[in-house]
């Protein structure tokens, strides 16, 4: 199939360090999804790492950590724009060290996240709530396998026409 019928770019991010269970979900979906993008379904797919949680401040100082910053606040601003809910993430909230007594706000992140894209506007955050209805990383990602078997039978039935 030619990529250019389905520009959908896809970001997962996975968290590092998470019990068995987790670590079997996210290797499957990653090979799922590295499949439809080989099968020219997804434009492109990134898979990024991170943490159980971030603190804004410290993450400034680094390349990386202004990107996840950046996609955190497209992810919050598609969250208004589709009247969606991210509760999976625990936006700015405060955490205390027990050391030192010292309060600093912090993001806590879902062991999994997707982002899509389209045509660069983010179209859709998972896991989320929309409608009542939620949105788990998988149903996103069957979606994607759902819309890439359709398109392969409506390929064969037009062959099979011709």
């Amino acid at each position: 199939m030619d990529s250019t019928a389905n520009p959908v770019r896809v970001e997962l991010f996975v968290r590092s360090l998470c019990p068995g269970d987790a670590t079997q979900q996210q290797n499957y979906l990653i090979d799922r999804l590295q499949a439809l993008e080989d099968a020219g379904y997804i434009e492109d797919l990134s898979i990024l790492i991170w943490g159980r949680r971030i603190e804004p401040r410290l993450a400034q100082r680094t390349a990386e950590g202004r990107h996840l910053l950046e996609r955190l606040s497209m992810f919050e601003q598609w969250e208004r724009d589709a009247d969606a809910s991210l509760a999976a993430f625990d936006w700015e909230h405060p955490l205390t060290n027990m050391v030192s007594d010292e309060s600093v706000s912090v993001i806590t992140l879902p062991t999994l996240a997707l982002a899509e894209y389209v045509d660069d506007d983010l179209t859709h955050v998972a896991p989320c709530t929309r409608d009542g209805t939620v949105h788990r990383v998988t149903d996103r990602v069957n979606r994607l396998a759902d819309a890439a078997d359709l398109a392969d039978k409506l390929e064969h039935e037009r062959t099979v026409v011709q």
